[in-house]
């Protein structure tokens, strides 16, 4: 083949492919070989109009109502050399879903020694309570938390050694009227300066006058003769006669050597003095909640004027009340936490 013919051929080939694809323009198979010969260049984008811009409102927002003043739920406690106080927040809403919102908390700065303190006393334990007797360091802290005991010395309670007069008076005015707070009838009042003495050693300046005189003035302690003699150590027939009258709340029966022995058993029945021998028959009735049995235990001796020590006028002051009806300071300080 010449190349004059070959060049002929081109041409017409050339020719009839321009024919064909003109032919099916338009058509699937035409759009595929005009753009396998020269891609389709894609129409622009079509665009919105543009909206005109609409002025901005102001949102105005309703005022939040005002969250209530935080209560503060306090309570003295002069064991403590620093104060607490907790806030209570009312609640913002009576709705039951409502939830507390940043706007409810509040900060309140005060001064933690001037502050009152919590429903919830938070005293420091005695550090040698181990020198007490078993059964009685149960008793003594729940006393110490209740704040109406005081260690001797520092932290050290010193159970083991003997409680003074004035010292164990102090101890009954105050565990009786802190248990009965909401009971004003059953609270000893203390005495006013002005008042009338009842011991000649005890004048309206001294420093427990008004729990002394107090005491005497609700006939649950007399003297020593003519003197109240008050840092002489309380006997154990005296601690009988001042806080027996405060579980009865009644007049004490009437009593002989023989009641004492019957009731008791107690081989030194004799040596009990006359005066004390109503308390220690009534002290009788309470069984195993009477005093003598809750400081001294068993005994069949009583050792009547035998000194007591602070453990044991520790123990005396845990209840008070009859074998049926009563208050101890483990029920009072638990119906304090759960209020």
């Amino acid at each position: 083949m010449s190349a004059k013919f070959r060049k002929f051929l081109i041409a017409i080939s050339s020719g009839l492919l321009a024919s064909s694809v003109l032919g099916c323009q338009g058509s699937n198979f035409g759009s595929s070989v005009e753009n396998a010969i020269a891609p389709v260049t894609p129409p622009p984008e079509k665009t919105a109009p543009m909206q005109p811009t609409k002025p901005t409102t102001e949102t105005i927002l309703e005022p939040k109502a005002q969250t209530p003043n935080p209560e503060i739920i306090t309570q003295p406690n002069k064991n403590l050399s620093k104060q607490i106080a907790v806030i209570a927040l009312p609640s913002s809403s009576n709705s039951p879903d409502s939830k507390a919102t940043l706007e409810d908390i509040f900060l309140i700065k005060f001064d933690f020694k001037t502050a009152p303190v919590l429903t919830q006393n938070l005293t420091k334990e005695f550090s040698d309570l181990d020198q007490a007797p078993a059964p009685l360091r149960d008793w003594i802290k729940d006393l110490n938390q209740l704040g109406t005991i005081a260690p001797k010395t520092g932290q050290d309670f010193k159970p083991n050694i003997l409680i003074s007069r004035r010292e164990y008076a102090r101890w009954l005015l105050e565990t009786n009227n802190r248990l009965y707070a909401n009971q004003p009838s059953r609270q000893i009042r203390l005495a006013q300066s002005n008042e009338s003495l009842s011991f000649p050693d005890i004048p309206n300046n001294h420093p427990d006058f008004a729990i002394i005189q107090g005491l005497a003035n609700a006939g649950l302690i007399g003297g020593t003769g003519d003197r109240f003699s008050p840092d002489d150590p309380l006997s154990r027939e005296e601690m009988v006669q001042w806080k027996i009258p405060l579980d009865l709340r009644q007049p004490l029966p009437n009593a002989t050597i023989e009641n004492i022995r019957q009731s008791w058993g107690f081989r030194d029945s004799d040596l009990i003095s006359v005066k004390a021998l109503s308390a220690i028959f009534a002290d009788s009735q309470l069984r195993d909640l009477s005093n003598i049995r809750r400081s001294f235990g068993f005994t069949t001796l009583l050792q009547p004027q035998k000194p007591i020590t602070r453990a044991e006028a520790a123990a005396s002051l845990w209840y008070f009340g009859t074998a049926t009806d009563g208050l101890s300071v483990k029920k009072a300080l638990d119906l304090s936490t759960s209020k």
